[in-house]
């Protein structure tokens, strides 16, 4: 590996740098199987000669990927202490319609800025078979390594496409929900598990007021009475809704 190599891997720990070589990195054990197992391309694969000699097994189901010294692994990695695995993979490009809310319910994500709760939201809704999700364009970028990280490979089984969520919404024809403060009570509201959109807003700003004219049926998750928190956690929000959706088409 040249100091070019290593300056290249180094750009793709920012978005600026994986957007323009549309490439993303993923690191341990557990993510670079699931890379290898889904139908992404994956361009190289890195490990050191410690993580082959502590992980034989996944190394020959790995097979093609090459040795580095652990300092240029501590020179590419994200983490302060490196897995000993890293790999490189092209970022797919989908394409979501709003004519796809006909018959699958699709999950819209206004203003998520946290990649911890962007890669957890991730998770749950493939948890919940949740295929497609559309994310707005201030967003953040779920092929940084945290959201990676934080979706334990399910960024590999579900098409997430970022667009002008408004543009979208023009389209779609079917119920458009959306988790407010002021809306139905979500345990008294039947949404379909095939049709119609769900929207989750950002923790601090909620749904925003360019997005809201769109939100057919306002829902809401009831507090107790009593409670004084002023709000949910984006992630915990949305799996407390597909749990309920899931649990009432079940």
């Amino acid at each position: 590996m040249t100091k070019n190599d290593v300056k290249e891997l180094q750009s793709l720990k920012q978005s600026k740098g994986r957007k323009e070589r549309g490439i993303f990195a993923v690191e341990g054990n557990k993510l670079v199987e699931e890379l290898i197992d889904s139908r992404f391309r994956v361009n190289n694969i890195f490990a050191t000669e410690q993580w082959v000699e502590k992980n034989p097994v996944l190394a020959k189901k790995v097979a093609d990927y090459e040795i580095i010294t652990p300092k240029q692994m501590e020179q590419i990695s994200n983490f302060v202490t490196p897995p000993g695995i890293f790999a490189t993979a092209m970022m797919p490009k989908y394409k979501i319609e709003p004519k796809d809310s006909e018959n699958q319910l699709i999950l819209l994500l206004d203003g998520i800025n946290d990649p911890g709760n962007l890669g957890t939201i991730i998770r749950t809704a493939d948890w919940f078979g949740i295929k497609k999700i559309v994310i707005s364009e201030d967003t953040c970028d779920p092929w940084q390594p945290k959201a990676i990280q934080s979706t334990m490979g399910s960024i590999f089984r579900i098409q997430i496409v970022e667009t002008d969520v408004v543009g979208f919404l023009k389209g779609v024809k079917t119920p458009v929900f959306g988790a407010l403060m002021q809306g139905k009570n979500v345990y008294h509201t039947h949404i379909s598990y095939n049709k119609g959109v769900v929207i989750i807003g950002s923790e601090s700003h909620g749904i925003r007021e360019n997005v809201l004219p769109f939100v057919s049926c306002p829902i809401n998750i009831p507090r107790a009475e009593g409670s004084q928190t002023e709000s949910l956690n984006a992630s915990v929000a949305t799996g407390i809704i597909l749990s309920e959706i899931f649990r009432v088409n079940a």
